[in-house]
């Protein structure tokens, strides 16, 4: 810590006694005592030192008190200094009237009395005390306040650096998104069009996989262009009127195939309270649909995959739709959950690695979710394969009452039943 700089008090008197006698009485106290034999001399040791505070005798030959006030008052250094005056029975009452109108604070009378004259001058020290405490409390407080307005334009250049280096990325990573999208669907279409030619088992087979990685690769291209929508903030629903059971029959339909290869189950039902005709995006309802079973047809072996639809809540015309995607594959590990909505984040696990992808999948499906006003999760209770749940609001619209709806990848499709 510093070291305090003494308080210097400043004793004005022609009078040597009387200087003599206010030494006596303050020399006890950790004062530093300046003393001048005029009011020139005092107004040259003004600009030398600050003071606590002035004792000036009112009657002093050449300048006396009260002009030496009005001087003292009109410089910048000294204006706030108190200051008390020592008078004697002969002072006129005009005289303190004058000395107070020029803003003398108080005065004392001689010859001195100690406690007196010690408790005026301890107050007024304890007041400058107090205020040059103020003062390096305020000059601190200044000196943080525009450290925190420099950092604060340094984070603000920072955060508009970064804005322009996440808008750069998104625009690139959005525009080599579709410039590789349109080639990829034409090798596509090509390869589909390869395989309806007649090829020998072994071309087949070669086509097949070249098919298969070719969707693969489109999947993940997709996955990356909605990705980057959704960070840039341009993403956006797209709602009108859609039938939920033709565009639940039609996800359906996409995995027939593939759940008949495994011999696996695939179930899907729709209570019967749910409305069949509803208002909102179906397409990016088919988006999550979608990526859930697909995560599902990856990680089971056998048995099945159920899909449940059914009412969460309603508000007049307002439907809160509860999603259920079951399966009875290898489940998800508990330490493994937390990880499962965060962009580019994979299980690590055999059959992860086996299957490959973005780890973009479920965090999309979040995002979706949300802007459709609904919230996804696991069910950490399901002890069998994985359960997510998620839900969406849609308006309804008029339309015939809604029947239950089973499907069965192991029966032909005979619509609803």
């Amino acid at each position: 810590m510093g070291v305090e700089e003494p308080i210097h008090i400043l004793l004005v008197d022609d009078c040597p006694k009387s200087l003599v006698a206010l030494e006596a009485v303050l020399d006890s106290e950790p004062y530093n005592l300046v003393k001048a034999a005029s009011g020139e001399e005092a107004l040259r040791l003004l600009h030398r030192d600050s003071y606590a505070v002035i004792v000036l005798d009112v009657q002093m030959p050449g300048t006396n008190g009260i002009e030496t006030v009005k001087l003292i008052k009109t410089q910048e250094k000294s204006k706030e200094i108190p200051i008390i005056f020592t008078v004697d029975e002969c002072t006129e009452a005009m005289q303190l009237y004058a000395g107070s109108s020029t803003g003398v604070i108080d005065y004392v009378m001689k010859p001195f009395v100690p406690q007196v004259i010690k408790s005026k001058i301890d107050g007024f020290v304890d007041m400058y005390q107090t205020n040059q405490r103020l003062k390096a409390q305020s000059m601190l407080l200044q000196q943080k306040t525009q450290e925190l307005e420099r950092i604060y334009e340094e984070l603000m250049r920072a955060r508009e650096a970064a804005e322009i280096a996440v808008r750069a990325k998104t625009e690139f990573l959005a525009m080599m998104s579709h410039e590789i999208r349109t080639p990829m669907n034409g090798v596509i279409g090509m390869i589909d069009v390869l395989m309806e030619t007649e090829l020998k088992d072994e071309q087949k087979e070669y086509a097949q996989i070249i098919r298969g990685s070719a969707d693969t690769l489109s999947t993940v291209i997709n996955d990356i262009l909605d990705f980057t929508n959704m960070e840039s903030g341009i993403m956006v629903l797209e709602e009108s009127p859609f039938e939920l059971r033709a565009a639940i029959e039609d996800v359906i339909g996409m995995f027939v195939m593939d759940a008949r290869n495994k011999n696996l189950e695939l179930v899907c039902v729709i209570q019967e309270d749910v409305p069949a005709i509803l208002y909102g995006d179906m397409g990016r309802l088919r988006q999550v649909l979608i990526q859930l079973i697909t995560n599902a047809m990856k990680f089971t072996e056998e048995g099945g995959i159920y899909l449940f639809v059914s009412v969460a809540g309603k508000d007049e015309d307002k439907y809160v739709l509860e999603f259920t995607v079951k399966d009875t594959g290898v489940g998800i590990a508990p330490d493994k959950i937390d990880s499962l909505f965060k962009p580019f984040s994979q299980l690590d696990s055999p059959m992860t690695r086996k299957h490959g992808g973005t780890g973009l999948g479920l965090a999309i499906c979040q995002t979706l979710v949300h802007m459709m006003g609904g919230e996804i999760g696991l069910d950490v209770e399901n002890e069998n394969g994985a359960a997510f749940n998620f839900t969406i609001c849609a308006y309804s619209v008029e339309s015939p009452e809604a029947t239950g709806v089973y499907f069965d990848s192991r029966v032909e499709m005979k619509g609803y039943v």
